[in-house]
């Protein structure tokens, strides 16, 4: 494990869902990914911060957020 801060910047055009993944991902990797920031715009964004992780850590939490994505999608809960 990494302890250097990072702050990273991804899409999210839901704050509830990211926060679900993070929390899910948290827990089950020992990472402490955070939300730090919602920025509201054409195109919405969230910003992270985490001192507890690796590099791979970065993708993989966002691949899990794309799958959980992709399932609301397939459940017609979101259709972005």
């Amino acid at each position: 494990m990494t302890s250097n801060n990072i702050k990273i910047t991804i899409i999210c055009n839901d704050k509830e869902y990211l926060q679900q993944v993070i929390d899910w991902y948290n827990k089950n990797y020992k990472t402490d990914f955070k939300i730090t920031n919602i920025i509201l715009d054409e195109v919405n964004f969230a910003e992270l911060e985490a001192s507890v992780y690796k590099t791979s850590d970065i993708f993989d939490l966002g691949y899990q957020f794309g799958v959980k994505e992709q399932e609301l999608r397939h459940q017609g809960k979101i259709d972005w």
